[in-house]
C-alpha cells in the first residue's frame, strides 16, 4: 500500500526543509507521535546511515519504529526506511522550489513488509481513512510551516 500527498507551501524551500526535518517538530504534526531518540550520527548534521527511534502511542499502547536515513540531499529530498515488528515502510519526502517563496512538498510512504497481524488489521481498516489521515498530517505540516 502507498500513501502519497503533495502540497504547495507558501514558504521558501529551505524553511520548509528545516521545519519538516526538525525532530522537535514531529509531535506537532505526526499523528500519535510521542518521542524521538537519536541512535547514531549527529542530529544537527544528518547523513545517510544515521539511525533513530520514533515512538508512537496507539490507543494507550506505545510502539517504536526504527528509522534509517537511506538518501539525503538537503533541501531536495530525504528517504527513510522505518522498521517495526509489525511492518516496514519506505518514506520519501521531496521538496521542489516553485518560486523564491513557494515550495512543492511531496510526502510518500509505502508499506514494503506487512506482518500477519497487520494484514488482518488492514482487512478491517479503511484504506481511504489511512490516506485521509496521511493527507491530514501533511496539510497540518503545511499550516505549521506557513504560520512561522
Amino acid at each position: 500500500m502507498k500513501l502519497e500527498c503533495e502540497v504547495i507551501v507558501d514558504r521558501p524551500i529551505q524553511q520548509v526543509w528545516d521545519y519538516a526535518n526538525n525532530p522537535d517538530n514531529l509531535t506537532k504534526w505526526l499523528n500519535d507521535f510521542v518521542r524521538y531518540e537519536q541512535l547514531t550520527g549527529d542530529v544537527s548534521a544528518p547523513k545517510v546511515g544515521d539511525t533513530s527511534n520514533h515512538t508512537y502511542d496507539q490507543n494507550g499502547r506505545e510502539f517504536t519504529m526504527h528509522e534509517k536515513i537511506t538518501a539525503y540531499d538537503p533541501p531536495n529530498h530525504i528517504k527513510l526506511f522505518m522498521t517495526s515488528k509489525w511492518f516496514d515502510m519506505e518514506i520519501i519526502n521531496k521538496f521542489d522550489q516553485i518560486s523564491p517563496t513557494q515550495t512543492k512538498l511531496f510526502a510518500g510512504a509505502e508499506f514494503v513488509r506487512i506482518g500477519w497481524i497487520m494484514r488482518i488489521m488492514f482487512l478491517f481498516s479503511s484504506k481511504k481513512k489511512m490516506r485521509t489521515d496521511h493527507e491530514r498530517q501533511i496539510n497540518k505540516l503545511k499550516e505549521l510551516i506557513e504560520a512561522n
